[in-house]
Parts: structure tokens; C-alpha cells; sequence
């Protein structure tokens, strides 16, 4: 019998002895730090007999187990690696059997110069040793962790990592694998016991040792092939590239085997991880060795993807030409424009352009229809499609409602109520012409409905935003309109969905729409028949009813919406006030003597203060200041000091009526109101505009005198609104389960200025001129935002960034 069967009869021997005091103390062995956590002893002594309960029955199942010497070992083994990474081993010393188990974490491979595990006696078999080796295995009832690293003086540390008492120890020798189990035992207290580091370490498992090798193999560079020049004296590109188009092939191969190795693979042995690309520096220079992608579907969509991100990004083919050329991992820009072009044919097919010229006398009426009725192709050029483009509403609603209702959560259920909102805005692209659009959006999305992306367009054209270019709009939509108001739609399941239709637009887009007087008119109100010099009285009530007494009004452009869905749009009725409101203090600190040398500098350095960009400018005789955004504009009505310019009560009283003008916007923007907020914002926004007109009380130059703030002229139509019709609309739209925050212009103003920096700039989505008019061009970009949406093309690619150079770091106790 040799020295190492001698070691484990001798050990079945000594474990026998000690058996009944080892059940006894295991798992209440205090060896390196007093626990006085009776809690975590109770979970100690629960997972050791968990471990016992799976010995037990690992030991069952090995009898019913066929093991299989395949002559590398004395052991016997059932391996399936790498298809599974359990193994079993059996080992037979006289009528004794000793069972093993192993779960390999890492296989580890044989270095050049590899080591061989030690020779105990003069017939005993050596095991070569492989590097960065890990394999989990069981010794005395503790699970542990086997480790092999190959060390800078060329020895080998083997360690051992187990967990106890919820912490990780571990120990580790340079000697040999035998010495640092045997150690372990000891630290355990089974001081007469000693075990084979060969088998606990499993260095004669024939499978594992058989994958090491053709790993090796494959990997191994045995000698420098002298047949090659050095590719630094080969200056050809062509004979540059067969190198390394060479090496890719090779390179191909060698990491394929790598991924099965690696158990990178499905039941049928086949690999789920596939390779793409590698990278590689030459001189600078960046080569790409790219490899066929075995999934064509999920390239497509990377495209795909890439194409939606330059579109919603608004970059242009230029600027991702730019991008390509510095990060040569980016796919190429001639395939992203060539798939733009594809999915634009595709679309375009699907939801059909129509075009117009608004500057020619054409009736409209019948151009919706027979877009909708042609299934032949639409050849588009300059000259045939003039400066308007439109889309059909029924064609976008039978797109969208699959896709509202398929959302989690559903934005719409059978029997719900479409609410769609048109609007409207102008945009200036030169002198004397406009970027006029018209979109729709579902109200039902709730606060969505605030973003560019939910503004659907259905009409664009260029030129000047009056009525008479939008009676062409109307003819083109007035059909449609009154079909889905009275009859609804039917989506591709047979389930119908009846709509109401609501307008908002900013006021000035709103008049020519309804067909009503400018703002300054005697009779400007939309809504009911004040008269411009009684818009100050708050005492009279206007019921939204509309405006009878403009005599020379002209028909509305969509008579299919309800005078009650014109709904008045928050944001211009807030920026415009606000606009009255400085515009009344600084008119009245600009007539001080010490403007310029003072009080200027002031107001800018109080701007600064409170973070808003704002200077005053001499615009020839007059004086002019900074125009401010929304966000601004809210910054100064919180926190600009008004009575620091304004002296004495006025300059109180004006500053406080600054803070409840934005207290009331801030009610007038809550998503829901209940009745008694809705009544007491109708009574302090009456209340605040007759504080905005109060006359001064007493004799002016007395000092009894109560100063007033401004004159009834200076309240205006957006004011006028805000007394006497928004709680009115409050009321209406809360019954529709809707807020007044949801028809805010916002969202259509900044998918229109986001069309015309992109489309009408120095520069085209396209990156040249192919023909086609630019509102065509936009139009398609708003098609192509649809075949996103349909199919479901990702915003993002999910990737990891592994740095192959560090090594897994393991937080252990060393003992």
C-alpha cells in the first residue's frame, strides 16, 4: 500500500474514533473570536446542519451513482464538465468507501513552466498544478474553497476559503496543497488527522485535466512563426490588412473554443455568447477585426436604435459623421443614412404625406380623403409638393390607440372617451415668414402629453400665420373632424372609441382659429361679449357661452370643436401677465432721474443674486431689458425685491401682488382641484386683479393717503380670462377628469423650435439636398418617431464594460 493510502486509512481510522466528540462540539467552537451573539450562533448551528442534511443525502445518491476510472486516477468519478460543473468522486481503501464532491468555479489552465504537486513516496504519482484554479469541495463537515495562484517567485500559493459565523476566513501555504489542508486541520482542532491535498484540491480529475490541456494547447504559442515578417516592415495596407485579417481569422477561432470552455453555452452545447469585434492599436491607429453577427435581427435593431437616437438627439448626419470618424466602434454613418432612407420608404408607405401650396386659391376640402384612399406610391419633388404637408388623423389613431392601449399601464381602456387636443404655433424662420404647425395629442396621458414627443403633428406649411392661410388648414381636417366627433373610431380589434375634441393654442393663434377680433378690438374676449373698457370689472358675471357681439366675425376654421373645448392656454396666460407686471415697474423706475447711474446696476445685481441672466439696453431713445424664459420669469415673482425700489407701502403692496399672482399659478397648475379650491381661487383672482387697478384713496399729497397701484386700462385680456373665466373652466374640465395644466403650449412650442433649429439651420437631418422640400423632410422625421413606437425600438442598448486586466478581488479574513 503506498504512503498515500496509507494517509487515508489512517485518517478513516482516526475520524472513526473522534466521530461521537466532532458531533458534539461542531458548530460551537470558539476558534478565533468570542461570539456573544446567540442569534448568530443559532444560524451557525442551522447551516451546519443544513450541510449535514445534504451530506446525508449526497451520500445516498452515490450509491445508486456509476463512477468511471478513466486511468488518470486511482479515484473513480461522475463528470459531466463542462456541461456541468458537480463533480463526484469515489475512493475504495479495502471495505471502506470514501465519497467526494466538488463544484469547479474556475477550471484554470497550465502555465508554461508548470508545477507539480509533491512526491510522497518513490512510486507515487505527480499531478501538474494548474493556475488560477478554483473549486469548491466539503472537509470535516466545512464547506470550503480551493484556490491555486502562481506567485512572482515562482512558487504556488494554495489557499482555502471557508465562512464561518458570517465572515470569511481564509489560509494559505507556499509549501504544497497536503501541507495547507493539513494545517487547516489543525486549526480545527482534528489534530491527528491528515488528508491528500492532491484529492481535496482535485489535481487528478482526468476531465478537468483534459480541458486544460486543449486549452493550452489552443492558447500556447509554441514558437514564433520565422515564415512571417515582422508586420513593422510591412508598409503595403493590403499586406497590412491580410495580417490581421489572418490573425482575426485565428483569433475567431481560439475565443470560440474559449466560450465553450467557459461553459458559455445552452443544453444543446451550442454558445449564447457570441463574438462581434475586437479592437487593437497598430501605430495609432485603431483596427476593428469584426466578425459576423449570428443574430441579424438585433443588428438591425442596434441600427435602428442608433437612427432614433440621432433623430430624438437632433443630430445630423454631419455631426454623427464626425462622431464615427473619432470612435471607429461606432457603426458606420453610410449605414445609418441608409437605413434612415429605409425606414422612411417604410413609414411613408404606412402613413401617407399628403402635400399642398398655401399660397395657391385651392379648395382643400377632398385632399384628406383621397390621400387615404391611394395606395400607389407618391413620387415627391420640390416643385410638386409646394410648402404645406399634412398627415390624416384617422391614419395616426389607428397607429396610436394600439399602442396607448398596450402601455403599462394602459393609457386607455375599452370605453373610455379619447380626448384629443389640437393646437397650434407660429414660428419665425425668416423676415415675413413663419414655421406654421398643427398637432394632436391624447389628454387622457395626463402630464405625458406636456412632452415634444406626445405632440403629434398632423400639418405643417411655411409662410404667414393668418386667417386666411388657416381657413386651407381647416378645409383639410373639417370632414375628418366632424366623422370622429360624431361617429368615433374603430380600432383593428373592432373596439370603438368615441373622442371629443378640445383646442388651445397661445391667444393670437387662438382669434384666427375661432375666427374672432385681435386681443385689442372692442370686443376681444373669445369667450363672452365684455367690452374692452369694462375688462377691469370684476363684479359682472361672463359665462363662457362665446362671443356674440364681434360684428364682423368670421366662421370658425374647425366648427367640429365645441365652444367650450377652446380652452385657454396656461403658459401664455402666465408669461404675459408677468410681462405686464414688470413691464409696469420698470416703466415707473425709468422715469427716475437716478435710473442709469443707479438703479440699473441695482436691478441687475438683485437679478444676479436670485440667478437670472438680465441686463437693460438702450434700444435708441428707449430703454429696453432682457426677455425672460418661463422658469425665469417664476424666479423673479418668488424672490425679486420689489420694495427695495419701490418705496413705502406701494412698493409693499406691489411686491406682495408679484407673490399671489404666482400663488394663483401654482393652484391653477395643480393636476387636481377640489370645488371648494376651484370657488376660492375664482374669489382671490378677482380679488388680486382689483388689487392690480386699486386708485389711490385720499388726497395724493396728503400723508393720510392710501397710494393705489395701477390704472383699470393696464388690466388686460389674459387678465380678464383669469377673474372672470378660468375657475369657469376649472369646473368643466374637472368633471372631464382633466386640469388646466394639460393644455400648456409648452410642448408644441418646443417641438416646433426643435424643427426649425434642425431643419431650417445651416444644416439638414438628411445632410444634403436630395429634392425634397424641407416640411417634407420634417414630416418624415415625424413618421419615422411612429415607427419607433410601433416597433418597440429600444432608446438604449444594454452593455458591460469589463476591465479584463484586474483580477477578482476577494475580501477575506487572513488567519
Amino acid at each position: 500500500m503506498s504512503r498515500l493510502d496509507q494517509g487515508y486509512e489512517n485518517l478513516s481510522l482516526s475520524l472513526e474514533s473522534e466521530n461521537m466528540d466532532l458531533n458534539k462540539e461542531c458548530g460551537t467552537i470558539d476558534l478565533y473570536e468570542k461570539n456573544e451573539n446567540s442569534e448568530s450562533n443559532y444560524e451557525s448551528e442551522k447551516e451546519i446542519s443544513n450541510q449535514e442534511n445534504e451530506r446525508i443525502a449526497l451520500n445516498k445518491e452515490n450509491k445508486y451513482i456509476d463512477f468511471v476510472n478513466d486511468g488518470y486516477s486511482t479515484r473513480d468519478f461522475q463528470c459531466n464538465y463542462p456541461i456541468s460543473s458537480f463533480i463526484r468522486a469515489r475512493y475504495i481503501i479495502g471495505n471502506r468507501i470514501l465519497y467526494y464532491w466538488y463544484k469547479v468555479i474556475s477550471l484554470g489552465f497550465y502555465p508554461t513552466s508548470v508545477k507539480l504537486t509533491q512526491k510522497n513516496s518513490k512510486n507515487c504519482v505527480q499531478y501538474q498544478v494548474p493556475d488560477d484554479y478554483s473549486v469548491e469541495t466539503e472537509v470535516s463537515k466545512f464547506k470550503i474553497r480551493c484556490e491555486t495562484k502562481y506567485q512572482q517567485n515562482n512558487k504556488v500559493r494554495f489557499t482555502i476559503i471557508w465562512k464561518e459565523n458570517n465572515s470569511e476566513w481564509s489560509i494559505y501555504s507556499e509549501r504544497s496543497a497536503t501541507s495547507v489542508i493539513n494545517e487547516f486541520l489543525k486549526k480545527k482542532n482534528y489534530l491527528k488527522s491528515n488528508l491528500s491535498g492532491t484529492f481535496i484540491f482535485g489535481f487528478d480529475i482526468g476531465q478537468l485535466h483534459k480541458h486544460r490541456l486543449g486549452a493550452s494547447t489552443a492558447l500556447s504559442i509554441t514558437s514564433i512563426n520565422k515564415k512571417k515578417r515582422p508586420l513593422s516592415e510591412i508598409q503595403i495596407s493590403s499586406g497590412q490588412y491580410k495580417r490581421f485579417l489572418s490573425l482575426g481569422q485565428e483569433s475567431g477561432k481560439e475565443i470560440r473554443s474559449l466560450i465553450k470552455k467557459n461553459c458559455m453555452i445552452d443544453q444543446a452545447n451550442q454558445p449564447i455568447v457570441h463574438l462581434q469585434k475586437i479592437e487593437l492599436d497598430f501605430n495609432g491607429e485603431s483596427i476593428i477585426l469584426n466578425y459576423k453577427s449570428p443574430n441579424e435581427k438585433n443588428e438591425l435593431n442596434k441600427i435602428d436604435a442608433i437612427v432614433r437616437a440621432c433623430d430624438e438627439s437632433l443630430l445630423a448626419r454631419d455631426g454623427y459623421r464626425q462622431l464615427a470618424a473619432i470612435e471607429p466602434c461606432l457603426t458606420r454613418e453610410y449605414s445609418i443614412a441608409n437605413r434612415r432612407i429605409e425606414i422612411t420608404n417604410k413609414i411613408n408607405k404606412d402613413i401617407k404625406i399628403g402635400t399642398f401650396n398655401i399660397d395657391k386659391n385651392e379648395n382643400l376640402f377632398d385632399n384628406l380623403e383621397n390621400l387615404e384612399k391611394s395606395d400607389e406610391d407618391i413620387i415627391i419633388n420640390d416643385v410638386e409638393i409646394g410648402n404645406g404637408v399634412y398627415r390624416s388623423i384617422n391614419t395616426l389613431l389607428k397607429i396610436l390607440i394600439p399602442i396607448w392601449k398596450q402601455k403599462t399601464p394602459a393609457i386607455i381602456k375599452p370605453g373610455d372617451i379619447l380626448k384629443l387636443k389640437l393646437g397650434g404655433d407660429g414660428r419665425n424662420v425668416g423676415r415675413k415668414q413663419s414655421h406654421v404647425m398643427m398637432t394632436i395629442c391624447l389628454l387622457n396621458e395626463g402630464d405625458e402629453v406636456l412632452k415634444p414627443e406626445n405632440q403629434y403633428c398632423i400639418c405643417l406649411y411655411i409662410g404667414c400665420e393668418k386667417y386666411e392661410n388657416l381657413t386651407k388648414i381647416g378645409q383639410l381636417f373639417e370632414h375628418q373632424l366632424f366623422d370622429l366627433k360624431n361617429n368615433g373610431i374603430y380600432d383593428k380589434d373592432g373596439i370603438h372609441w368615441g373622442i371629443e375634441l378640445f383646442f388651445s393654442s397661445d391667444w393670437k393663434f387662438m382669434y384666427l382659429i375661432m375666427g374672432l377680433n385681435a386681443p385689442n378690438a372692442k370686443f376681444f374676449c373669445l369667450y363672452c361679449n365684455c367690452s374692452s373698457d369694462l375688462r377691469w370689472k370684476m363684479d359682472d358675471n361672463h359665462e363662457n357661452t362665446g362671443n356674440n357681439a364681434c360684428a364682423n366675425r368670421k366662421p370658425a376654421l374647425f366648427p367640429a370643436i365645441d365652444q367650450g373645448n377652446y380652452i385657454p392656454d396656461e403658459l401664455h396666460l402666465f408669461l404675459r401677465i408677468v410681462d405686464v407686471l414688470m413691464e409696469n415697474l420698470f416703466n415707473d423706475l425709468i422715469k427716475k432721474k437716478e435710473f442709469e447711474k443707479k438703479i440699473k446696476g441695482e436691478i441687475e445685481e438683485a437679478m444676479k443674486k436670485i440667478q437670472v441672466h438680465f441686463e437693460f439696453y438702450k434700444s435708441g431713445s428707449k430703454w429696453n431689458w432682457t426677455s425672460l424664459m418661463g422658469p425665469e420669469k417664476k424666479k423673479v415673482l418668488q424672490y425679486f425685491p420689489v420694495s427695495n425700489f419701490i418705496s413705502g407701502l406701494r412698493g409693499i403692496k406691489i411686491e406682495k401682488l408679484w407673490k399671489e399672482f404666482y400663488y394663483l399659478y401654482q393652484i391653477l397648475r395643480k393636476p387636481f382641484l377640489s370645488d371648494s379650491e376651484i370657488d376660492l381661487f375664482e374669489t382671490d383672482a378677482k380679488k388680486w386683479i382689483c388689487t392690480f387697478y386699486q386708485p389711490t384713496q385720499g388726497n395724493l399729497h396728503s400723508s393720510t393717503s392710501i397710494p393705489g397701484l395701477y390704472r383699470k386700462q393696464d388690466v388686460t385680456p389674459y387678465m380678464h380670462v383669469l377673474g372672470h373665466h378660468l375657475h369657469q373652466f376649472m369646473r368643466q374640465l374637472k368633471m372631464k377628469n382633466l386640469s388646466l395644466r394639460f393644455f400648456s403650449s409648452s410642448s408644441i412650442e418646443k417641438k416646433n423650435h426643435n424643427h426649425v433649429r434642425i431643419f431650417f439651420g445651416g444644416t439638414t437631418m438628411g445632410g444634403g439636398t436630395d429634392g425634397q422640400s424641407v416640411v417634407y423632410k420634417i414630416m418624415s422625421f415625424e413618421n419615422r418617431q411612429l415607427f419607433y413606437l410601433i416597433n418597440k425600438t429600444p432608446k438604449e442598448i444594454k452593455s458591460r464594460n469589463i476591465d479584463s486586466n484586474e483580477k477578482k478581488k476577494l475580501t477575506v479574513k487572513s488567519i
